[in-house]
């Protein structure tokens, strides 16, 4: 009963970053800045979409109630979540290293 629930939170957490990355893809947020860096704007747009397709799958599997799509689900989630932190960063560790 929990895991569902916990599932859909993950999917919807994902879904909000996915849609997050996708309409800052033009202005900056945070320490990044997409409109100077050539590499990151594409990598929002890239990282935006998987995320929204991540945060949409994971959703279903919560509520499809099936282990096996959600342990899948759950290991793509946490691996994407991942890369994209280290995908997104990147540009900010090179500019600003010391």
């Amino acid at each position: 009963m929990l895991l569902p629930l916990l599932m859909t939170l993950f999917g919807l957490i994902a879904l909000f970053e996915g849609i997050f990355l996708l309409t800052h893809i033009h202005k900056p947020f945070l320490v990044f800045d997409p409109t100077k860096s050539k590499y990151l704007a594409p990598q929002l747009k890239n990282w935006g979409i998987v995320m929204t397709i991540v945060g949409i799958l994971s959703i279903i599997s919560g509520w499809t109630n099936n282990t096996g799509f959600l342990v899948i689900m759950i290991i793509i989630g946490c691996v994407s979540e991942t890369l994209m932190a280290f995908a997104i960063t990147a540009d900010f560790r090179i500019n600003h290293r010391k």
